[in-house]
């Protein structure tokens, strides 16, 4: 009996020990509380968690930053990032959403921010 409890337990166990590793996440309900224009200050108080880490890059003679994020869809986590200009939110999203919108400034801006975060995570 006791073993049989065991493993059932044993896998949401994991599932919640693999998900804490992640590290802190944010979930698609908080991003009804995002406005365009909000500043960083107000976007961070409205998710209810600072950013992971935060990059800023330069296109077109523009000055952007990016905070970086994990989100969680329920299955697995994955970048999301909110991006800011002047210190107003500007867009946020996943890359693939980044790289879909019109401004090429930001989306070039986007892949200098992405190069800077792949080289932090290397060893």
């Amino acid at each position: 009996m006791i073993e049989r409890l065991r493993r059932w337990l044993a896998a949401p166990c994991l599932a919640l020990a693999l998900a804490g590793c992640a590290g802190p996440q944010i979930f698609h309900p908080q991003l009804s509380a995002l406005d365009k224009g909000l500043s960083k200050t107000q976007a961070v108080s409205r998710l209810g968690l600072p950013p992971l880490s935060t990059h800023a890059a330069s296109a077109g003679g523009r000055a952007f930053e990016f905070d970086r994020y994990r989100m969680n869809n329920g299955v697995h986590t994955d970048l999301y990032l909110l991006a800011y200009e002047r210190d107003r939110l500007v867009f946020w999203g996943y890359v693939s959403e980044f790289r879909r919108q019109p401004d090429a400034d930001l989306s070039l801006a986007l892949t200098i921010a992405l190069r800077e975060m792949a080289a932090m995570a290397k060893p």
